[in-house]
């Protein structure tokens, strides 16, 4: 799926676009789980509701991974998406987080300005957002600064660079590098984006810089072996993930997925932040995204 020239490309310019990549089959149960996980007559862990104008919206869900009909767990067991990650981290990647955002028209939330995770780049790390909504420039879509993934000046200064926006459609991934500058405006037109993040990074990396301890490494890398064997046990006649892989965890092959689950959610991330930008903001947006930035900046108990 990736030719040396995206790849080559990446390193450039920090961000590609997939197209199609989905199938409609999945992305259905996947906005059945939004469905799910956005009902606030439901109490639920790991949901942020952002009152506004009387209204309520849901903009963001976490651990989804773990959470409602499991098709996230499914998505991130499908091949194509383990092989993206395998190509740009190495066969030691894994996935340290899985979140959504969501633009809800009439929340008037911008996502502001900001770098994922900054590092010193002794390795590749990158978000991948997988889109549930066709999103239209001008309507929400994200905007990037090409390049400035490679570019060290802090992230108030690289949002004044020349952006550009990508424009996507339902199935579509955007791939980022975790440092490229990014933000998105509200929704207008539209009623609803819908957005899963995965982060990927390689053990290696993180070691090397020391960002996450080994046990955290360890725990989040069974989620994407119990994502292997769930994929395989729903389409037992589908080509598996063909990149490097072993069974690093034989005990988790015996226990139920929920239990598996549940002992790799039993303890708390702690990702490190994202770097936001959040100078010259206006009193009304500075306060609604000091709220919402508590969630989004990811930090995690």
């Amino acid at each position: 799926m990736l030719h040396d020239a995206i790849l080559t490309d990446f390193e450039t310019k920090g961000y590609f676009r997939l197209a199609h990549v989905i199938p409609a089959d999945l992305q259905v149960k996947l906005r059945d789980l939004f469905d799910e996980l956005m009902d606030i007559s439901i109490p639920r862990d790991g949901r942020f509701v952002y009152e506004y104008k009387d209204k309520q919206f849901v903009t963001n869900l976490d651990h989804i991974c773990g959470s409602g009909n499991l098709g996230c767990l499914e998505l991130l067991g499908f091949p194509p998406i383990l092989e993206i990650a395998s190509r740009i981290c190495g066969n030691d990647f894994f996935l340290i987080q899985e979140f959504a955002v969501i633009k809800n028209q009439g929340d008037d939330l911008p996502v502001l300005w900001h770098q994922d995770m900054v590092h010193q780049r002794k390795g590749r790390c990158f978000t991948m957002g997988i889109y549930l909504d066709d999103v239209d420039a001008g309507d929400g879509a994200l905007k990037v600064v090409p390049g400035s993934h490679l570019d060290g000046r802090p992230i108030c200064e690289l949002s004044r660079l020349p952006a550009i926006e990508v424009p996507m459609q339902a199935g579509d991934l955007l791939i980022h590098d975790m440092m490229l500058a990014h933000h998105s405006e509200p929704l207008n037109k539209k009623q609803l984006r819908r957005v899963i993040y995965f982060e990927f990074l390689s053990a290696a990396h993180v070691a090397e810089e020391n960002i996450y301890t080994p046990e955290l490494v360890e725990r989040r890398t069974r989620l994407h072996h119990l994502a292997i064997r769930y994929y395989k046990e729903l389409h037992p006649e589908a080509a598996g993930f063909k990149g490097h892989y072993s069974h690093l965890f034989p005990d988790d092959l015996s226990k139920p997925v929920s239990t598996v689950l549940s002992e790799i959610y039993a303890f708390p991330i702690n990702a490190r932040p994202s770097a936001y930008c959040i100078e010259q903001q206006n009193i009304f947006l500075l306060l609604s995204n000091l709220i919402f930035l508590f969630f989004q900046i990811k930090v995690h108990w």
